[in-house]
């Protein structure tokens, strides 16, 4: 039985780790421990420990992973990320059209508002591409 300090520890861990505990994370904490330990070693030697993709490949496969089951956190997220680490809005949308060819068009299409948001933040509004529509 897994005990509240263990729980806290590894949430703990999780702040240090990636610098945010999502919402859906601290709830799994709730209800299985072993497991939530087990995703997040795992996150973090796919993520930051195996060297073999740089980041901005990493972030841009993530993206796409997300997109393809509509997790929107996720993928407002990675392209903040992919931002971060280099890529250009010209790459996010290509790796949106390419997991909208086995998706579906759909899926870039629910995600290119998400792209926008991003791109509307302070950080990123410099990025944006005009709006056609002024």
């Amino acid at each position: 039985m897994t005990t509240n300090d263990e729980r806290k520890l590894l949430l703990d861990q999780i702040a240090v780790d990636r610098g945010v505990v999502h919402p859906n994370l601290a709830i799994a904490a709730k209800f299985d421990v072993p497991l939530l330990s087990q995703f997040h070693d795992s996150y973090m030697h796919a993520v930051h420990r195996n060297e073999t993709l740089d980041r901005k490949t990493k972030e841009l496969i993530m993206l796409s992973a997300d997109a393809a089951v509509y997790f929107t956190y996720g993928c407002k997220f990675h392209i903040g990320e992919a931002l971060r680490y280099g890529a250009t809005v010209e790459e996010i949308v290509a790796s949106l059209e390419l997991v909208g060819l086995v998706g579906g068009f759909h899926v870039p299409m629910m995600a290119f508002p998400l792209l926008d948001e991003v791109l509307a933040t302070d950080e990123f509004a410099h990025l944006r591409p005009a709006d056609p529509a002024t």
